[in-house]
């Protein structure tokens, strides 16, 4: 089931951002990269987690992201916030010119983005001080356990491409000096009711009807009430490859 936003991802995981450690667990790595000066680039941005989080701190962001509803949503968010320094830009990857920013981000972008011989070459030429890649940790898709459930349903859960794999990889080919490192970080999704995770859990895994009443009681095992729904908590792990373009250190 390959993934496309819509206006209910959109909203849950710009929820989720609000209460995530996600982005905020890789700033110790991006504080070395930039200043109050620098151009950032976050490529496919979806909602734009870094952009959100790094305009209030570095010259300009560039968002660059194909889906004309995650970014409409993005540049309204960020209206609305008082954010005025971050550039949109609808397009894929592959079709945009290029433009030399500070920092390139790439987070969760897919593999024809982070696993690349050519994208990677152009991500380092296009980067005047630093590149940071996030991707997932193995091919197994565990978010709000979901491991679990599918052993319930007595199924096996769906696997990803090998990007990780490809990433460290083709970086090693290149000759490119990184450093990596692994990340396990609370990313859980704030619900207004049960059938709402449900409805969460569905629209990233496919299930038969007589399936849904077996994820309604997952869902309402593992999560937890709060004052005004529940909490349904995730713990995720990416693995991040980081490095500084030649001549910036």
């Amino acid at each position: 089931m390959s993934f496309t936003w819509s206006e209910e991802k959109i909203k849950w995981f710009t929820r989720a951002l609000e209460t995530s450690e996600y982005p905020w667990v890789f700033m110790p790595i991006l504080e070395t990269m930039l200043d109050t000066e620098s151009t950032v680039l976050e490529i496919a941005a979806g909602v734009g987690p870094f952009s959100r989080m790094l305009a209030g701190k570095v010259r300009s962001v560039t968002a660059l992201e194909p889906c004309s509803l995650a970014l409409s949503d993005l540049r309204k968010t960020s209206l609305q916030k008082g954010i005025h320094n971050i550039r949109y830009v609808e397009s894929t990857w592959e079709d945009w010119p290029g433009e030399v920013h500070d920092v390139i981000i790439a987070s969760y972008a897919g593999r024809a983005i982070m696993g690349s011989r050519e994208s990677i070459i152009r991500i380092n030429a296009l980067a005047g001080r630093g590149v940071v890649l996030i991707t997932p940790v193995g091919r197994a898709k565990k978010n709000f356990g979901i491991d679990s459930l599918y052993a319930r349903l007595n199924r096996k859960p769906p696997l990803r491409a090998r990007c990780p794999l490809d990433t460290e990889a083709v970086l090693k080919d290149l000759g490119i000096s990184f450093e990596s490192g692994t990340y396990t970080y609370e990313f859980g999704q704030p619900l207004r009711s049960i059938d709402e995770g449900v409805e969460l859990i569905s629209g990233y895994h496919e299930f038969t009807p007589c399936e849904l009443e077996i994820v309604r009681d997952f869902v309402k095992e593992r999560a937890t009430e709060t004052g005004d729904g529940y909490y349904f908590p995730s713990l995720r792990t990416s693995q991040v490859f980081y490095w500084y373009t030649a001549g910036s250190r």
